[in-house]
């Protein structure tokens, strides 16, 4: 039974979204890099087979859910997924759990290290997955200009790149803004110079403040932009003459 009073929006950040079914919630669960170890797989697939009907589905976000979780099973799930070393996913209008492909570490077209990068984000930066913003935010890493996890749609975009300006071809991050999908969407666009990952990490602090401090409640980075204006947002975040 689901009392009246219920907080859907505290069940969501803690990676618990309402089902169409009365009663269900769907546990949205997240591991860093989207690599799950194979003990994470099993405690998962026990989870579902315990507590919701036996079968698990992997989201856009390399994430794993399972439905048909009851209410009253809730916290005793949460618990069981928290002791497991497995992290829960978010939403609502927050950030979503940043995506990054392998990167270096074993694509043979990776030319940065994605994980590092992803790494520093959290714990450098402190963005990490269900910060609370204005509206949806997504952060997205490719190690090379294949851009797997598609770079140009959303709010900030990283993938690695060679600078062809340098005589030394030195390899640097390549930085793509205000991307997203959903009913609005938008192709973000690319910012004209190869970065290094000190210079990638300040842009990313600087662009999600400012997100969190100017966008209206339920506004996209695109359409914050598009209101602004893009020069103005450039220069805001620290940009200007570069784009």
């Amino acid at each position: 039974m689901i009392p009246e009073s219920i907080n859907y929006d505290s069940l969501k950040r803690r990676g618990f979204l309402r089902q169409k079914q009365d009663g269900f919630f769907v546990l949205r669960t997240r591991r860093r890099y989207g690599v799950f170890e194979s003990a994470h797989l099993k405690k998962l697939i026990e989870i579902s087979n315990k507590f919701g009907r036996g079968f698990l589905h992997v989201t856009t976000r390399q994430g794993l859910e399972i439905p048909y979780i009851r209410f009253e099973d809730i916290s005793v799930v949460e618990a069981d997924i928290r002791a497991s070393g497995i992290e829960t996913g978010t939403s609502g209008p927050r950030l979503r759990t940043t995506t990054c492909c392998p990167g270096n570490n074993w694509c043979k077209s990776g030319l940065i290290n994605t994980f590092t990068l992803y790494d520093r984000i959290e714990n450098e930066l402190n963005i990490i997955c269900a910060m609370n913003l204005p509206h949806k935010f997504k952060i997205v890493i490719s190690g090379c200009p294949n851009t797997c996890t598609r770079a140009q749609q959303s709010e900030i975009g990283v993938h690695g790149a060679v600078d062809l300006s340098s005589n030394e071809k030195r390899i640097g991050y390549a930085l793509y803004l205000g991307g997203c999908g959903g009913k609005t969407p938008r192709l973000g666009f690319k910012i004209n110079k190869i970065f290094s990952e000190d210079d990638v990490l300040l842009i990313i602090k600087q662009v999600v403040k400012f997100f969190e401090v100017n966008a209206k409640p339920k506004q996209r980075l695109a359409l914050l932009i598009e209101e602004l204006g893009k020069e103005k947002f450039l220069k805001e975040v620290g940009l200007s003459g570069i784009a």
